[in-house]
């Protein structure tokens, strides 16, 4: 009796949340569709920035923590040619220090949930939140120097998630 009532009451909210999740989040589905096409569903991008060969790549966050970042990459003719999401480890460990500069990091990353100058070190981080491993709840800082270029990076949790939430 347990068992059949608790089905009565989760069949219907997993069908919705897929249902639901499967409509938020564009996928590699969008391959091939138009820029009207991947707008009308999912609406203007939060960021957009040009690529190579006349390109561009729309940034359409997930959910207002910006942990989840999805990338569709247009080509010139206006086609989708990738869709990825960009906020995680392995795409964090992809930065090079000393080469990349702050376009580079916005044109993979898009905009930074925060930036913050360190007066001390002469550098300003961009603070990219993301789920490291699927669920710690981290955030990627990524140090400039004056001229734009990137010195270090350093990971570490989320300090949305700490104590009382120090909110910054």
């Amino acid at each position: 009796m347990r068992t059949s009532m608790l089905r009565r009451l989760l069949l219907p909210a997993l069908i919705a949340a897929t249902v639901l999740g499967g409509c938020s989040t564009p996928g590699p589905s969008l391959v091939g569709s138009d820029r009207a096409a991947v707008q009308s569903r999912y609406g203007a991008p939060a960021y957009r920035t040009p690529l190579a060969g006349g390109g561009e790549r729309l940034f359409y966050p997930v959910g207002s923590l910006q942990q989840e970042v999805w990338a569709v990459d247009i080509e010139a003719n206006g086609r989708v040619t990738q869709v990825r999401q960009v906020h995680t480890a392995e795409n964090f460990a992809r930065v090079r220090v000393g080469v990349d500069t702050d376009a580079d990091i916005l044109r993979e990353f898009g905009r930074p949930r925060v930036t913050q100058p360190y007066s001390m070190a002469d550098q300003v981080g961009w603070m990219y939140p993301y789920l490291e491993n699927g669920f710690l709840n981290s955030e990627m800082v990524i140090f400039f120097d004056r001229q734009g270029v990137v010195r270090r990076t350093e990971n570490g949790p989320d300090p949305r998630f700490l104590n009382d939430g120090n909110r910054r």
